[in-house]
């Protein structure tokens, strides 16, 4: 079954409670596996079942195989001390976003709630790396970081610029859910706000706001960048990062939209 043919069956409501949002989008992530059918609130059981059989393989359950193999073998009492994990019965505990995980011997991610592969993958990617020591307690921008700069223009637009329209249709129901993801408001002698953000156990970030200035002689828009401990990136690479502030914009966004 093609993408059109799963679109022809969907309820077309383009209701945005699936995390793609819209139904076309849903069609190609199905056929493409990165999604499930029941992701989609409205699909009556018999569609449903029919297109199960549409869902592709999806490509990023590979990839965790491979980094599930990777974790294996892995000396988990020394590699939960460098990365601020807490060892249980063997396994590790992880506070992500404000969310714990638990990670097996083998692999294995559990949580109390729905667990999507890119957060497995960041999860595999951060116990791999294997980072050691601990935050410098220096805060730079994510170009300074090793190959950030590469990468900063995209992750201003994909995770900086989200957060800021965020904030400035609903700053105060962002800093609730940013406090409800484990940030503490902060005070910052430049930003109007701030927010200290432990994303994960060793990598704390810095969120910081300027509200738009109306004054007429000092007229400006409203800025929000994002901050990384120096040592962010003996944790985790640059990619990882974006896709770990990417998810943290999502997270909101989608709390506040439903």
């Amino acid at each position: 079954m093609n993408t059109i043919e799963v679109y022809k069956k969907l309820p077309g409501k383009n209701c945005g409670r699936c995390p793609e949002k819209t139904c076309m989008a849903f069609a190609l992530s199905l056929v493409k596996g990165g999604t499930d059918v029941e992701n989609c609130p409205y699909l009556e059981a018999a569609v449903a079942e029919e297109l199960r059989g549409a869902k592709g393989v999806d490509w990023r359950e590979s990839l965790i195989a491979s980094l599930k193999e990777g974790v294996r073998g892995l000396d988990f009492p020394l590699c939960a001390g460098g990365i601020g994990a807490e060892l249980i019965d063997g396994s590790m505990k992880i506070s992500c976003l404000g969310m714990d995980f638990l990670v097996s011997p083998e692999g294995d991610i559990t949580t109390r709630g729905y667990i999507n592969p890119w957060i497995k993958i960041l999860l595999l990617h951060y116990i791999r790396t294997g980072g050691r020591g601990e935050p410098s307690g220096r805060w730079v921008s994510f170009s300074e970081l090793k190959a950030g700069l590469v990468k900063a223009s995209s992750f201003h637009r994909d995770c900086e610029e989200p957060l800021r329209k965020l904030l400035d249709i609903d700053m105060a129901g962002t800093g609730v859910m940013l406090s409800r993801l484990g940030a503490e408001e902060t005070v910052s002698e430049s930003a109007d706000h701030a927010w200290r953000l432990p994303a994960l156990p060793k990598i704390p970030v810095l969120i910081l706001y300027w509200q738009e200035d109306k004054d007429l002689d000092v007229m400006g828009p409203s800025t929000c960048r994002i901050l990384f401990d120096s040592s962010a990136d003996r944790f985790l690479d640059v990619e990882s990062l974006m896709f770990l502030l990417e998810g943290l914009a999502n997270i909101i966004n989608h709390a506040l939209n439903r």
